[in-house]
């Protein structure tokens, strides 16, 4: 295949050849690297649709006229519209410069068009995502909310795993606190047979939820549990009170622990007599649930049979077909091994939702930010079921840059561009609705994916990948759609390189950015006052990839950084430290000028001079920059609760697996009792003021 060849087809598939680095130089992928992307890419979303056909779906406007995709054979001219709530529209098409044109529609929804003998599902999409001031109409302060990791919340008697539950407990004391907004961490599904595996941004699947964070309070009274942990002896309550106490979490063994209670629960007190409300839920659920289940139980069966049997793709051929008979017939045998995970989720939906109606009956007027990861786990339950749907054989990361010069491989993979339009975007459609679910908005993490990813062949290196174009336009419309459908707003986390159109395109689309405080500055390397940030944007202090106010403040990043050896190339620590030093004078002089406005309390007067590199010092800083975001006019504030706390240690710190406790960390106190305290206090009324509370 010559050179010429290798471009369409790489054209074709959506291949950049080229790439643009933070330096503007301008990178070629190799010939080599291609050939395996496409040996991946064309295998996916081969739907024979027949001679004339429409595509699986056409995603449009509402309010404005549509240009049809072409087909073979005479231009229809008249088309019929089944309407999704009921209701038939029909009418004449007309010829607009050689295309066939649908008149404009009104109704948003997914509605059946007929013409010309063919027939298509027909999207229709409001203009914009809701707005941050459509949901808080009410009330003259401008919203604000608190952002937390799950896992991270203790509540007694949770066996060493933040659950729902404590969001709950959380949201209404945010709430009576004059929050209207509680961002949480994700809660896609995991592996129950691999707890090693507990990052919530690497899931097996996005359509289904960690039974690990359920709260069995949302079905089990106080004493049935008790009675159970005491019948497992006192060995296994000194266990999992170790565990509550431990300052890190023990993944393995709290995994371990929570589901031989949650199995307990099961066989004793469902499987003899389900409920009604299970058996509902699981018809609900349908085939994606039933697969779901299905694959927990041969994903646990063939783990303990080898290295191998953790990934699917190395299970006998016929596992590996979800819709084989041998499947069908491993699930009756192990039937209520099945019903033990269909269990699980509707266990944990009960939770979450019992989280969602405590933030909205508080009085949160946006109410739960769910966060929906950039990928899944090519080995995991989505994968398998839909294996059409996803690139299998790839996976997704990031090119090469100042801070990894290797790049980086997440290990997820994504979706198949040419699989989702095959299928009609189904995919896409039911992981929003998923993370939709249960609250007021959706943070998407590396939205940009909307747009492009960087996609790495199998077998490959993070330098051998090459940017990957996905219909963003139609991605766009469907978020904005399914955002409509939940009245939620959302929140792209666009951190990183951002090509301009994107950014103009997705606040077209309602889709609100994100502006971080260390990344909001001037090309002169001054922080921008509060005034200057983005009106479509959220406002934060950090988020849980970045240090904390009062860590940067110390430099316990570049300390865990230099640990490791993270630092970039020819970067040595004490000019790390000098740039940290002029970066702290940076801040400070931001805040100090901040603080001089008629904006600031009289009372409260004039900042001094730069506080020191200690805990104290740290203290200030981070008050004054709770209240420095507050001020801001972004439409919405959310505050980590690592910064409301003051902690200096950050969630996680990427590039880096076992050096560092990812995910481990727990908040200091209870859920109940996390918003107290003179410091927490001090910073909720700087928050509060920033956002014209009184």
């Amino acid at each position: 295949m010559n050179n010429r060849d290798l471009a369409d087809r790489a054209r074709r598939a959506g291949l950049s050849m080229r790439w643009r680095d933070a330096g503007g130089q301008i990178h070629r992928v190799s010939n080599e690297s291609i050939r395996r992307l496409l040996g991946v890419l064309e295998n996916h979303g081969r739907v024979e649709r027949g001679h004339g056909a429409l595509p699986a779906m056409i995603v449009a406007v509402a309010g404005q006229a549509t240009a049809l995709p072409h087909t073979d054979g005479p231009a229809p001219t008249t088309f019929r519209l089944v309407l999704e709530e009921g209701g038939v529209v029909e009418g004449p098409l007309r010829q607009v410069r050689g295309r066939t044109v649908l008149p404009a529609m009104t109704s948003p929804g997914y509605h059946r068009l007929q013409m010309g003998g063919a027939e298509t599902t027909l999207a229709l999409t409001p203009a914009t995502c809701p707005t941050v001031a459509a949901r808080t109409a009410r009330g003259p302060a401008r919203p604000w909310g608190v952002g937390a990791q799950i896992y991270g919340l203790r509540t007694p008697g949770d066996g060493g795993i933040g659950h729902f539950g404590a969001v709950a407990n959380l949201a209404r004391l945010a709430a009576a606190k004059g929050a209207d907004a509680l961002a949480i961490s994700p809660v896609h599904a995991m592996f129950a047979a691999r707890p090693g595996q507990y990052s919530p941004y690497s899931p097996s699947s996005r359509l289904f939820l960690n039974p690990l964070l359920a709260d069995p309070h949302a079905v089990f009274d106080t004493a049935t549990l008790q009675n159970a942990s005491l019948r497992n002896g006192s060995t296994h309550v000194d266990t999992l009170r170790a565990l509550e106490n431990a300052p890190l979490i023990e993944w393995e063994e709290a995994t371990r622990q929570r589901y031989r209670l949650l199995r307990q629960l099961y066989d004793e007190r469902i499987a003899p007599a389900p409920p009604d409300d299970l058996h509902a839920f699981r018809h609900a659920g349908g085939m994606a649930l039933e697969r779901h289940a299905l694959f927990e139980t041969l994903h646990a069966y063939f783990t303990t049979r080898g290295a191998r049997g953790g990934d699917w793709r190395c299970w006998p051929v016929a596992m590996r077909q979800p819709a084989s008979p041998e499947v069908a017939r491993f699930g009756a045998e192990f039937a209520h091994d099945v019903e033990f995970h269909v269990f699980l989720q509707w266990l944990a939906a009960r939770s979450m939702a019992q989280a969602r109606d405590a933030a909205r009956s508080a009085g949160m007027r946006i109410g739960l930010i769910a966060d929906m990861a950039v990928g899944v786990d090519p080995t995991g339950s989505e994968c398998w079921a839909r294996q059409d749907e996803f690139l299998v054989g790839a996976s997704i990361g990031a090119p090469p840059d100042a801070l990894s010069p290797v790049g980086q491989d997440w290990g997820l993979t994504t979706f198949s561009p040419r699989g989702l339009q095959a299928n009609g975007y189904r995919a896409f459609v039911e992981t929003l609705r998923a993370g939709f679910a249960h609250g007021g908005g959706l943070r998407i993490d590396h939205v940009m994916a909307l747009e492009r990813l960087w996609v790495i062949p199998p077998g490959g290196a993070s330098t051998d990948g090459a940017y990957l174009a996905f219909p963003v336009r139609d991605l766009m419309r469907l978020v904005a759609l399914e955002a409509t459908r939940a009245n939620a707003v959302v929140i792209g986390e666009d951190l990183g390189t951002v090509t301009t159109t994107f950014r103009k395109a997705a606040e077209k689309q309602g889709i609100m950015g994100m502006n971080v405080l260390f990344f909001e500055r001037t090309a002169q390397g001054a922080f921008k006052q509060p005034a200057s940030w983005s009106r479509n944007a959220t406002a934060m202090t950090t988020t849980h990839d970045l240090p904390t106010v009062a860590g940067w403040w110390q430099g316990v990043d570049m300390d865990w950084r230099a640990r490791l050896g993270q630092l970039a190339a020819g970067t040595d620590v004490p000019s790390l430290r000098d740039e940290r030093e002029n970066d702290r004078a940076a801040l400070w002089a931001a805040l100090a000028t901040a603080s001089a406005r008629p904006a600031r309390s009289p009372r409260q007067g004039r900042l001094r001079e730069k506080p020191p590199v200690t805990t104290a010092g740290a203290a200030i800083v981070v008050d004054e920059a709770i209240g420095f975001v507050a001020r801001t006019p972004c439409p919405l504030v959310v505050i980590a609760l690592e910064d409301l706390l003051g902690l200096a240690e950050q969630p996680n710190l990427p590039g880096t697996i076992t050096g560092h406790p990812n995910w481990r960390r727990r908040y200091p106190g209870t859920a109940a009792t996390i918003l107290s305290g003179p410091d927490m206090r001090r910073r909720l009324n700087r928050l509060r003021a920033g956002r014209g509370h009184e």
